[in-house]
């Protein structure tokens, strides 16, 4: 047969199980000891795999870093696509972030490198503020790309800041804190208070809504 028309190799079946083997020894890596001594060696040796296979799926460090951290983007999508309201929408996000503490290194490391976030996670995370800014919830003229960008740094400065500021029993009662107060800026910066009761209930003091009940 000529070789022109041979048909297409497949792909080996270990392929993608190998990627995914790969990813995930790269984010346990990270959660250990950070991205900045992350290497391929490493990932491979952790991943039970030779680095001619790592190098294979990725070439750069840089590269392995980038994919690891648009798979958590796929995950934070999502859980946006999920039905929530918007109290449950902020506080399931800032709650992931502030938790999340290799998602934060990650990001840092590739800003700080002077990368930017990956394009793909960004562009989904930012058309989905869009379509938030653009319906009858919103006030006009919010600009989503700003909004991303205000709400990425909060929650990523907090994911670092919080166990640094705050014994580890105490992060929790913190971060519902810096939720409510991300719900009172968004409530009065962002949404119309009259389209988000759920909201505005969310930030009436526990004890009146109490009284109210009884």
């Amino acid at each position: 047969m000529d070789a022109s028309h041979a048909p297409p190799r497949r792909r080996r079946s270990d392929f993608d199980r190998n990627r995914t083997r790969l990813l995930d020894a790269a984010r346990a890596l990270v959660a250990d000891r950070g991205p900045d001594s992350l290497t391929i060696s490493d990932v491979a040796h952790r991943a039970g795999l030779n680095r001619t296979t790592a190098y294979q799926h990725f070439r750069t460090r840089d590269a392995l870093v980038t994919a690891v951290l648009e798979a958590m983007g796929d995950e934070l999508q999502a859980g946006l696509a999920a039905p929530r309201t918007a109290p449950e929408l902020i506080e399931g996000l800032t709650r992931e972030f502030s938790e999340r503490h290799d998602l934060a290194r990650l990001a840092l490391h590739l800003l700080l490198a002077g990368d930017p976030l990956p394009r793909r996670s960004w562009e989904r995370f930012v058309g989905h503020l869009e379509k938030v800014t653009r319906s009858s919830l919103s006030q006009s003229g919010a600009d989503p790309e700003m909004l991303g960008h205000i709400l990425v740094g909060t929650w990523l400065v907090w994911s670092l800041r919080a166990p640094a500021e705050y014994d580890l029993a105490d992060v929790p009662a913190a971060t519902e804190r810096l939720t409510r107060e991300l719900r009172r800026l968004l409530l009065y910066g962002l949404f119309r208070p009259e389209r988000v009761p759920d909201l505005v209930e969310s930030l009436r003091p526990a004890r009146a809504r109490k009284k109210e009940k009884s």
